[in-house]
């Protein structure tokens, strides 16, 4: 953690001569997919299926604000099984040198992702590309990421979790998983650190067995006639943590979708 502090600081002493309040235009797109592409369930007879989601947060090729919160909605078709399988507490992961045996079994996903340090609206100042793996956190309250630095990376990042707390939906959603960013994971050695793209894979294969029957962690139970079903992204920003100088956040950037079913 100290270097990475030392590492940030150099960084941010290079560009200190232009640290002035730059107001960053962001934009967040999030997609996502089903496997098998075109599950077909049946009436009470939900399919397992896996599921990856892709969020990118762009300013132009800029260093953009830090986004704090990133809720993700969830189409009312798919079901969550979290409360059914294995499951590990944030506590054992965050900052531990290592992931505890126990915690193996409450994987239910991996993927990666990219991280930039720098000011918001000008070029990034540092990027770090890394290894994400999805937990089943609190007994199926949360959803864990919990990110590692790839080799050869700057600053070494271990085992850092982002929480991802399960919660009610509304309209066409039937649950929301709303992702906060630990503060200490918000700013580098007085930059800014946002995180710019994430590719996450949710596993069909791992299942849980209920009632005789294999579950995935998701499940589709149903698809509407057009084939397609609504997503939604809403991620707040904030670039306080760039210091008194930052110019003050702007408001949230909603993404809408549609995934085919």
């Amino acid at each position: 953690m100290r270097r990475l502090v030392v590492v940030g600081g150099i960084v941010a002493a290079c560009l200190a001569v232009a640290a002035v309040a730059y107001a960053a235009t962001n934009t967040v797109t999030y997609t996502s997919k089903l496997s098998p592409a075109h599950p077909k369930p049946k009436a009470g007879k939900p399919v397992n299926v896996g599921y990856e989601g892709i969020l990118d947060v762009s300013n132009g090729g800029n260093q953009p604000d830090t986004g704090v919160n990133t809720v993700i909605y969830f189409p009312k078709q798919l079901i969550n099984n979290a409360k059914k399988f294995p499951s590990c507490n944030q506590a054992d992961i965050d900052g531990q040198p290592a992931v505890p045996a126990k915690c193996k079994a409450a994987v239910v996903g991996t993927g990666v992702a990219t991280s930039l340090a720098g000011i918001p609206g000008q070029a990034p100042g540092l990027t770090e590309q890394l290894n994400v793996t999805a937990y089943n956190g609190s007994k199926g309250k949360f959803l864990l990421l919990n990110l590692n630095t790839k080799p050869g990376q700057l600053v070494p990042i271990t085992n850092r979790v982002i929480p991802g707390k399960l919660g009610k939906g509304g309209g066409a959603f039937g649950y929301t998983v709303t992702f906060s960013v630990p503060p200490n994971l918000q700013n580098v050695g007085g930059l800014q650190v946002a995180l710019s793209h994430f590719d996450v894979k949710i596993s069909a294969k791992k299942t849980a067995k209920v009632k005789g029957k294999k579950i995935s962690y998701l499940q589709l139970a149903s698809c509407p006639k057009s084939k397609t079903m609504p997503t939604k992204t809403v991620e707040q920003f904030d670039n306080s943590a760039g210091g008194p100088s930052m110019p003050a956040a702007g408001p949230a950037v909603t993404a809408l979708g549609k995934m085919t079913c």
